[in-house]
């Protein structure tokens, strides 16, 4: 990927979406358009159709890969920047939990992965109390270092938040923070 140009291809803007010089947001290739690949990120099921056009449309380019969680991709590393707007991380894949409504465990695994953890504000994990201890607070160091306030966007799991969750949120002192939709256990 060092010294290799990618056109990063989505099929719908975000608020997560990155918007550097090599990212195209639903259109086809411009004139100018060059690349030695195209890849194109699909988080939503529904943008499948439309992806599946765009890449047909951008072949001629370069070589085109496509991806992301609507094609249950798992996720198997981060890449800062590449996919989501720099300041949205990633640290941990995977799920233990098997929640009959919650497609991350099916697409990611019942295993945690933890992710060398990469400096940012908007932690996007799908469980990360569900991380090591040692993980975790590696993340909330991390946190406590940057210059925006941290958000847990990703959804915490309620079960297995702690007092000592609880004292580490309240010295970042969180812009935002959500707890996943669990079962009632």
């Amino acid at each position: 990927i060092i010294n290799m140009r990618i056109i990063r291809v989505f099929p719908r803007k975000t608020k997560a979406t990155p918007d550097d010089e090599n990212v195209r947001i639903d259109c086809t290739p411009g004139m100018f358009d060059v690349a030695d690949e195209v890849h194109l990120s699909v988080s939503f099921s529904e943008d499948v159709p439309r992806a599946e056009y765009l890449a047909k449309q951008w072949g001629p380019v370069a070589p085109v890969k496509i991806g992301g969680p609507a094609y249950n991709d798992k996720g198997n590393g981060f890449v800062p920047g590449m996919y989501l707007k720099p300041g949205y991380i990633i640290t941990s894949r995977g799920c233990p939990n098997n929640c009959w409504f919650c497609d991350a465990w099916k697409r990611e695994g019942r295993t945690i992965r933890e992710l060398p953890v990469s400096e940012g504000y908007n932690v996007l994990d799908n469980n990360l109390l569900a991380c090591s201890r040692g993980h975790q607070e590696k993340v909330f160091d991390m946190l406590s270092r940057q210059s925006k306030k941290a958000m847990f966007t990703g959804g915490l799991e309620a079960a297995r938040f702690t007092e000592w969750h609880a004292e580490q949120f309240q010295r970042l002192k969180p812009q935002t923070y959500a707890f996943a939709y669990d079962e009632p256990a």
